[in-house]
């Protein structure tokens, strides 16, 4: 189902789209175990303020470690130059100044999903979301408003910006953070930018309707780094929210190489178990339903006549997030024409019905 002519190598490629008029720029690491044939899992990292998304996918070499054998890919976007330094609108600010003011980065973090769906084989249903500092309240506020397309977050050094008054999301997700109780530019106990570590960790566990009361596990102190580690894990929740608290360290990233935990390790260790239930991967993809041309811009043609009774079937289409969006009816040739020129960016399925049997592909949007 994907064509990828320019993925012939591993490593980093920087790449761009248009997005409200403005053009986007993200930083893509491709395992070197990479082959098209695989299915791999999308970590989107977001950097911090006044970051970059070169600097920011350079300092997680030990989750691109992981890859390899985890078959994941990864996307880091840059965030909007301003007066501050590249940052998000994140909903995090003091003293009436909040970074990237105006600029929808909601949309555009969903959007570059989208886009990485359409071009590499990504299972949608494993799709996740980290940031640090700045990223980290941008991590907050999409955990907020607009989490559909994630099947967990982690958020790094960064709570929920003061801007963001209302979070009551439809949908619960597992929710991992990490804090140092001596971080000076977002305080754990108290930060101008937003809420300190105990109520955001407050809000999820009312959220994810956990036990009032977590588990706390000393992580052992092997490393002579001046730190030590308290992991907290909730119970009854329905869906998991984890915290390590991390005594005397400062705003900065944890490698298991020098320190006692690994951010990069603790991160997949929790986003790995979690898919998202969508309708496009509860059907497994069946090659007797064929589309073209690959990927879609205006319209997808839809073949059939290698199923039985073809005249008969009832053709569905939904998107990722399983919502019917056409129907198409049998017909004597069994080809259809879709108009997909009103269609988003990403990764549809086509479910084709005859009775108790259904056969089913996906097709993907790009231009």
């Amino acid at each position: 189902m994907f064509l990828f002519p320019a993925m012939l190598f591993a490593g980093f490629e920087t790449k761009s789209f248009n997005f409200d008029g403005n053009n986007r720029e993200y930083r893509v690491f491709i395992p070197n175990s990479f082959s098209p044939s695989n299915s791999y899992s999308l970590v989107i990292g977001i950097h911090g303020l006044g970051d970059n998304m070169t600097a920011f996918s350079n300092a997680f070499g030990e989750f691109h470690d992981i890859a390899d054998t985890a078959n994941i890919i990864f996307a880091y976007p840059q965030g909007m130059s301003n007066p501050i330094g590249n940052g998000w609108n994140a909903g995090a600010g003091t003293l009436g100044i909040y970074p990237s003011v105006g600029i929808n980065d909601v949309g555009f973090i969903n959007a570059l999903v989208d886009t990485m769906q359409a071009n590499y084989p990504i299972v949608v249903a494993q799709t996740y979301l980290f940031g640090f500092s700045n990223g980290g309240f941008m991590v907050q506020r999409i955990a907020c408003e607009d989490n559909g397309r994630f099947a967990a977050i982690a958020s790094l050094a960064g709570t929920l910006g003061n801007q963001i008054t209302t979070c009551n999301p439809a949908r619960k997700l597992p929710i991992l953070h990490f804090h140092g109780t001596a971080d000076v530019n977002v305080g754990y106990n108290s930060t101008p930018f937003g809420i300190n570590v105990d109520s955001l960790i407050h809000l999820w566990a009312i959220n994810n309707s956990c036990d009032a009361v977590p588990n706390m596990t000393p992580v052992p102190d092997t490393k002579a780094d001046g730190f030590t580690v308290e992991h907290y894990q909730y119970t009854g929740c329905t869906n998991r929210l984890e915290l390590f608290k991390i005594y005397d360290a400062a705003h900065i990233l944890l490698r298991k190489s020098a320190n006692d935990i690994g951010y990069s390790e603790e991160m997949w260790k929790f986003f790995r178990p979690h898919t998202i239930s969508t309708g496009v991967n509860e059907i497994t993809s069946n090659s007797k339903v064929e589309t073209y041309p690959i990927p879609a811009k205006d319209i997808v043609n839809i073949q059939l006549q290698s199923i039985p009774n073809y005249q008969k079937l009832q053709v569905s289409v939904f998107d990722f997030m399983g919502k019917q969006i056409a129907q198409l009816f049998g017909n004597n040739s069994g080809s259809y024409s879709l108009d997909c020129s009103n269609l988003s960016n990403g990764v549809y399925l086509i479910k084709a019905t005859n009775g108790s049997n259904s056969y089913s592909s996906k097709f993907t949007v790009k231009r």
